[in-house]
């Protein structure tokens, strides 16, 4: 079965100063799920595959890229004039920010949850989502790289949070698609209990939440032996533990940041605003028929 269809990532030197020009995809390549059944020989069923593919084109990193292609081409421009710099990282953040708001708002698992499920879970996932985009796409386009850049995330953040961050790199898978799917399983991650004490004893039906983290660990598992095979498949798995627990630290962390934390604010109105319009949209709908 050929891989070739998969979207895949560029490979990044970590401690490389060097500026690396990024491809950028107005429109990522969707995975054709029914093309890849045809000769199939892995272990995902009709739905799995489906489900893959409807997490990694619910996620969509191009405009993340763009704005990191951009602070890449204007870096050696603008450096000097700090100001007009720090007005590009702004606008590259908020493409961050605003990836983890459409995610919330395409993903299915959680736009089907019921409205109380919802919004307690809709803060946890904003937050998991955000910071592991940021820690994602800082390692995919080597930002690292800017030193002005670092040096603006330090005064917007502190420095506890770039430290934080940067100790996430060497966790960082290159294959793209799992990156997609490690987001969603961190943005149904129980590990919001650290700072929301009440989360799981709110959820009325918390059980459901364990379900949708067993269906995308299974697809995630059964993706990487299909891949890479059983030894290489253990050895990426135990790797992405090891990401999301120290994304984990990260986001605990994060809820300390009150600059994060207004942009929390602002992506979760957002996203229970617009999944609320469109409940009442599919009322109307099913009313006339």
């Amino acid at each position: 079965m050929s891989t070739d269809k998969f979207q895949e990532s560029r490979q990044t030197k970590p401690k490389s100063k060097t500026l690396v020009k990024v491809h950028v995809q107005q429109q990522p390549e969707r995975i054709p799920t029914l093309n890849l059944l045809q000769s199939d020989q892995s272990l995902l069923t009709t739905n799995q595959w489906t489900l893959l593919s409807n997490l990694c084109n619910c996620y969509n990193e191009s405009n993340m890229i763009l704005w990191s292609q951009r602070l890449i081409d204007k870096y050696d421009i603008l450096q000097s004039n700090y100001v007009s710099f720090t007005a590009l990282i702004e606008e590259h953040l908020e493409s961050i920010y605003e990836t983890a708001g459409a995610y919330l708002r395409f993903n299915d698992d959680l736009r089907h949850l019921s409205s109380d499920d919802r919004s307690i879970m809709l803060r946890s996932a904003a937050d998991n989502v955000s910071c592991m985009s940021g820690a994602f796409i800082m390692q995919y386009c080597n930002l690292y790289g800017l030193d002005t850049y670092l040096k603006a995330m330090n005064v917007k953040y502190g420095q506890r949070t770039v430290d934080l961050t940067t100790r996430t790199r060497k966790f960082i898978d290159p294959d793209v698609v799992l990156v997609k799917l490690s987001i969603s399983l961190f943005a149904f991650s129980e590990n919001s209990c650290c700072y929301y004490s009440n989360l799981l004893d709110d959820l009325t039906n918390p059980i459901h939440i364990l379900e949708i983290q067993n269906k995308y660990a299974d697809v995630t598992w059964k993706y990487l032996l299909y891949k890479y095979g059983h030894y290489d498949a253990m050895k990426r798995f135990l790797n992405l533990i090891l990401w999301l627990s120290s994304m984990n630290v990260l986001a605990v962390h994060g809820q300390s940041v009150t600059t994060h934390v207004k942009d929390l604010d602002s992506i979760i109105k957002q996203t229970e605003l617009t999944l609320k319009l469109n409940e009442v949209e599919e009322i109307i709908e099913t009313s006339q028929q």
